[in-house]
């Protein structure tokens, strides 16, 4: 008999969610869920040489190279968002291919990008002014320790910044599992609540935790809600078995379905819901205490 986990997020009791197993390298996931700050995640928890294995295999990096001029794009809309709680020195943790740190020193800060898993150069601990971490920690195995890791490159006063796929919202609600930006068991492991991160960055000692949603252009409720279908379907294009091996085709798929995208987020933020939760992105900012 599974013995039903504790919450990573906020140490609660959980309960595993009825018809959300599902397989994954001929072994079977289940998703449990926190009684008590709501907060979802894969069990068992995979180790980090699974993960590797699932990066390897399973991971599209061509999306991402395809897909680079709305990427950018999105980062530059980032920063003029994050403007007030930047300092001068700022690391993009986990960032990839590094879009948020290059328009950052475009516009004048010291950034860099660094991937605990990937980037060969370890950044500096205890350097940076803020720490970001844009869609970061819903692929990590182990909270705790992404956390200790966030933490120790601050300088005390240091602002941490995390944005992450927003389980309160309507994506989730309405289309589940196969929302968008859910991806279980193994691409997202965690589906978190404002609620459950307040609890693991209390618990990590940081302080002033301030709490908002937005939408973005590759996870709105205009194309991901109202419209799912038909964004799946213009999506789906990117990805098809022959032509994908095209990269003159994915390019071309790729730069009319951003320019969808982001016209359906024009669309999404023109109609904002009564209650911002609503929104696809759960965005948090903390401080790392001087003393």
């Amino acid at each position: 008999m599974t013995t039903n986990p504790l919450c990573p997020a906020c140490h609660g009791k959980t309960t595993f969610l009825a018809g959300e197993s599902r397989e994954a390298l001929d072994r079977v996931w289940n998703l449990a869920r926190c009684v008590a700050c709501g907060t979802s995640f894969t069990f068992p928890k995979p180790d980090d040489a699974t993960l590797q294995e699932v990066y390897r295999s399973c991971f599209s990096y061509e999306w991402y190279r395809d897909h680079y001029a709305a990427k950018k794009r999105d980062a530059c809309q980032r920063l003029e968002e994050y403007r007030s709680v930047l300092g001068k020195h700022v690391l993009d943790f986990g960032g990839g291919v590094g879009y948020f740190s290059e328009v950052a020193r475009a516009a004048g800060y010291d950034s860099t990008t660094y991937d605990p898993f990937t980037t060969a150069v370890a950044a500096a601990p205890a350097s940076w002014d803020t720490v970001v971490a844009l869609h970061v920690l819903e692929h990590a195995n182990d909270l705790d320790r992404i956390c200790r890791q966030m933490k120790a490159f601050l300088v005390p006063g240091g602002r941490l910044l995390l944005a992450v796929p927003n389980f309160s919202g309507r994506g989730y609600r309405e289309v589940g599992m196969q929302w968008v930006w859910a991806q279980p068991p193994l691409i997202h492991l965690f589906h978190f609540t404002a609620v459950g991160l307040r609890a693991l960055l209390t618990r990590h000692g940081f302080v002033d935790i301030q709490v908002s949603y937005h939408e973005r252009w590759d996870a709105n409720n205009h194309c991901d809600v109202t419209h799912a279908r038909l964004y799946r379907i213009s999506g789906a294009l990117w990805g098809m078995p022959l032509l994908r091996r095209i990269p003159a085709y994915r390019r071309l798929i790729a730069m009319g379905n951003s320019r969808l995208r982001f016209h359906g987020l024009r669309r999404s933020l023109a109609r904002p819901p009564a209650n911002r939760a609503e929104y696809s992105e759960l965005q948090v900012t903390a401080t790392l205490p001087r003393t």
